[in-house]
């Protein structure tokens, strides 16, 4: 579908930025996809999450990181340290009148747990679904990443990549998801993969300072990223409020996932008792 087929947000920066407004406003939520795909998936696929998001009573924004979507650049590659600096220029952009959520998935998701680290004031509570953190990095790990994304930014890191079967046991999606080309399915590039490590090792050695309400999500048979690794960085933060709900066989995109019935009204539910 043509980018001009959805409402655009008109955010001073080199994005393509949409804004779904709900008639009846109760708070705004900055909505932030995954690696190789892009926010407007989510009006029609994760259950239909953005309308549903609506119909809670927020207004919804999101963008499409550089490489992804309808944001020119090389397709996949992002530095995660632009990426989050996106984040909060576009958190700051949202308007303050109402309270402000983040939503974050995967690559999203470690975005989102990055834009935290930077600035919790001014927001309200977030949701991290299948997040990217990877675990502390080895001296070894971050040598080789570094000097690869120098050497060669754009290539791909030279480690398996799940197929597109990974992401959901809904094979009818699987095959829309193949053959949607606006989907990248390849493997990470180095100039990612060594930046998600950098940010995710910056994470660990903050944890313990954040504050903010959150519910984590992932799947226990999630070969994208690893449940692990919310599980630890749930025991490591510091907040009061937070929650973490692990979906034995959940694969990686549980809003599209065959639980997703099980999976949305949990998201919803969370959001609804925090407005």
């Amino acid at each position: 579908m043509n980018q001009d087929a959805y409402p655009a947000w008109n955010l001073d920066l080199d994005v393509a930025a949409f804004m779904w407004p709900s008639e009846k406003p109760k708070a705004n939520i900055l909505l932030q996809h995954g690696l190789g795909e892009y926010t407007t998936r989510y009006v029609h696929q994760y259950s239909e999450l953005i309308p549903k998001l609506n119909e809670l009573g927020f207004n919804v924004y999101g963008f499409d990181l550089p490489g992804h979507g309808y944001t020119k650049g090389v397709r996949g590659l992002v530095n995660m340290h632009e990426a989050l600096e996106l984040h909060l220029k576009a958190r700051a952009a949202i308007p303050k009148d109402l309270p402000l959520f983040l939503f974050g998935h995967s690559l999203g998701g470690l975005v989102t747990i990055g834009s935290i680290m930077k600035q919790q004031d001014g927001l309200a509570g977030a949701v991290v679904s299948s997040s990217a953190m990877q675990k502390p990095s080895s001296i070894f790990e971050r040598t080789l990443g570094g000097v690869m994304a120098k050497l060669k930014p754009e290539g791909p890191m030279p480690l398996p990549r799940p197929g597109t079967e990974a992401l959901t046991r809904d094979l009818e999606l699987v095959k829309l998801i193949d053959a949607d080309p606006l989907m990248d399915t390849g493997k990470a590039k180095n100039l990612v993969a060594n930046t998600i490590l950098e940010v995710s090792d910056q994470v660990w050695s903050w944890a313990q300072n954040w504050k903010l309400p959150v519910l984590f999500i992932h799947g226990d048979k999630d070969t994208s990223t690893d449940h692990r690794n919310s599980q630890k960085l749930f025991k490591e933060i510091s907040a009061s409020d937070k929650n973490l709900l692990i979906y034995p066989g959940g694969y990686h995109e549980l809003l599209n996932d065959t639980i997703k019935d099980e999976v949305l009204p949990a998201v919803l539910g969370w959001l609804r008792t925090r407005l």
